[in-house]
């Protein structure tokens, strides 16, 4: 008798789908109708949102942004959070996810007297280390 990955229990599927990254699951769930339901759980999803996901939310600066819409699944607030950046401590610093890695991406902006706002984005590479990179600059009209 010969058994496929389709015939694995739901909850090992998962798990191995959690394993990769948030496109790999994505291929995955497009691969088979079996493998769907276990790419798409929230166990999966919640595997790619940073531990410290509801630390970030909670600095939110805009009312509503940080907290999770009511019956959101952690694959809707990926997703949200790859499109929707949302403004930290103030909106001095954006925080949002990048798609096919989930790795943290900031923008903070710093100002430069007359010259207008600089802003920089960082991003969390595998090394969890930060990428520090100019980004745009605003000047201000005198």
């Amino acid at each position: 008798m010969v058994t496929g990955m389709c015939d694995l229990p739901a909850d090992c599927l998962a798990l191995v789908a959690s394993l990769t990254s948030p496109g790999d699951a994505c291929r995955l769930a497009a691969t088979a109708v079996a493998l769907r339901a276990a790419a798409d759980s929230d166990q999966v999803w919640g595997s790619f949102l940073p531990a410290d996901c509801a630390d970030i939310l909670a600095r939110c600066s805009t009312p509503g942004d940080g907290r999770c819409l009511e019956g959101e699944t952690n694959k809707e607030l990926f997703s949200r959070l790859c499109d929707c950046p949302v403004l930290l401590d103030g909106g001095k610093l954006s925080f949002s996810l990048e798609r096919h890695s989930g790795a943290k991406k900031y923008m903070i902006a710093l100002w430069h007297g007359f010259g207008g706002y600089q802003y920089y984005g960082l991003e969390d590479s595998s090394s969890h280390t930060f990428t520090f990179t100019p980004v745009c600059s605003c000047a201000l009209g005198r």
